[in-house]
């Protein structure tokens, strides 16, 4: 079966790749040469394959960064596959290819969102957070709730509130939030007993997970105007009042 060729802006890695699938089929080259037993031609390919698996790194990021930037802005309803796809610089069918559907890709941007990146490495398990556990006792909560206060004030918001939108249609997709929100719960929890030193009350665990809410977060900077630092403030404020 012919092969086609690669596009003529393909790297050289792809063409070289190509020219010795045809010399095979054609018998030439496996006549003269094993390439098993060709150290170099086993380092070409390597290095192509490593260049194609950074390039698919690539692309899934920049598709991504895309969905992101439309579904916090546009909503979900409000956002297409193609409009991502034309977003990123990409078909959509590559789109399709990775994600499969809109709410698969959703989903994962609403993770991406949340760190600013598709590195797979929770929040509070970042350098950021890991300097905030060498800060003065005193300081450590209210650096914690700034940072949080820094991550709503970015997308993350708008593609909680797709996520939400989606969610009322779509069965699966309300379970996804359901975990997230369980997520942020155990992490609230994780937070409050690393940064202030002990394991509070169930009932202060429950009262910071409602009130840290991005819900409560929209309600307050959008709707009434606060800025992200009151919010940090009434947050920690609240908190000492609960766990007094």
């Amino acid at each position: 079966m012919a092969v086609e060729p690669p596009g003529p802006l393909s790297p050289l890695s792809d063409w070289i790749d190509w020219i010795l699938t045809v010399l095979n089929q054609i018998g030439l080259y496996s006549a003269r040469v094993n390439v098993s037993d060709n150290p170099s031609v086993g380092s070409t390919r390597r290095y192509a394959s490593t260049r194609r698996e950074r390039q698919a790194e690539q692309t899934r990021s920049d598709v991504l960064a895309a969905a992101v930037r439309l579904f916090a802005n546009r909503g979900f309803a409000g956002t297409t596959l193609s409009a991502v796809a034309d977003e990123a610089g990409v078909a959509v069918e590559t789109v399709y290819a990775g994600f499969g559907s809109k709410k698969a890709l959703l989903g994962a941007a609403m993770d991406v969102a949340i760190v600013g990146d598709t590195a797979p490495v929770a929040l509070f398990d970042r350098p950021e957070a890991q300097r905030i556990g060498e800060l003065p006792d005193d300081e450590r909560l209210p650096a914690a709730i700034a940072m949080v206060g820094r991550v709503y004030s970015g997308p993350v918001l708008g593609v909680w509130l797709a996520m939400l939108e989606a969610a009322a249609r779509d069965p699966e997709v309300a379970g996804w939030c359901e975990l997230h929100e369980q997520r942020r719960h155990d992490t609230v929890a994780r937070v409050l007993a690393i940064y202030e030193g002990s394991t509070p009350p169930a009932e202060v665990v429950d009262a910071m997970w409602a009130v840290g809410s991005m819900e409560v977060f929209a309600k307050l900077t959008r709707q009434r105007g606060w800025s992200t630092d009151q919010w940090a403030e009434w947050i920690v404020a609240n908190f000492r009042k609960l766990g007094a």
